[in-house]
């Protein structure tokens, strides 16, 4: 969907027409459950955060202003929704790396799947160690691969913070990972 036909069903949506909010749900309801999800490794807790967020998605769309994506604003409201069920419950949920993105060449020897099965377990150790705001960071950059300005977007904090969360985020993976780099 472009920003442009987003647009339109921000305004309609607005004007109380709720087919236009459907598709925008329709539309963004995968990526809104896996933001949830790679947050918080349970299905059950992403389908009822994903909820949540539509919900409140649309009691405020009122307020968006519409100067960031619909889905920037969305994306913000589920990873507030996430980071405030984490922080209430007491949960840093674990950090998984699709365990197919580092065991992908089956032409290895066996010791090199081994050696890749233990940097695999590293990285996730290490990056569940982090503080949620950094492991936050790292999630949109690393595996959503978006830049500063947008995650600074989501998160609600400026550029120059995304920044230095995940620059400390990396220098703390460095040194946890200084033995297999």
């Amino acid at each position: 969907m472009t920003k442009n036909e987003d647009f339109i069903l921000v305004r309609k949506a607005r004007l109380g027409d709720k087919d236009a909010f459907r598709q925008l749900v329709e539309e963004y309801k995968k990526q809104v459950y896996f933001i949830a999800y790679r947050m918080t490794n349970n299905h059950a807790d992403a389908d009822d955060l994903s909820q949540e967020a539509f919900v409140k998605a649309y009691q405020s769309i009122g307020s968006f202003k519409g100067k960031s994506s619909f889905f920037t604003w969305l994306y913000r409201i589920t990873i507030n929704i996430t980071l405030n069920y984490l922080k209430k419950a007491g949960k840093n949920q674990p950090f998984e790396l699709d365990e197919n993105i580092s065991i992908a060449d089956s032409s290895l020897s066996p010791d090199k799947v081994l050696q890749q099965r233990q940097l695999h377990e590293q990285i996730t150790k290490a990056i569940n160690s982090l503080p949620v705001k950094e492991k936050a960071v790292v999630e949109l950059a690393v595996l959503e691969g978006l830049p500063h300005k947008q995650i600074a977007q989501i998160l609600g904090c400026r550029e120059k913070t995304a920044s230095w969360r995940l620059f400390q985020a990396r220098k703390k993976l460095k040194e946890k990972l200084s033995s297999f780099v």
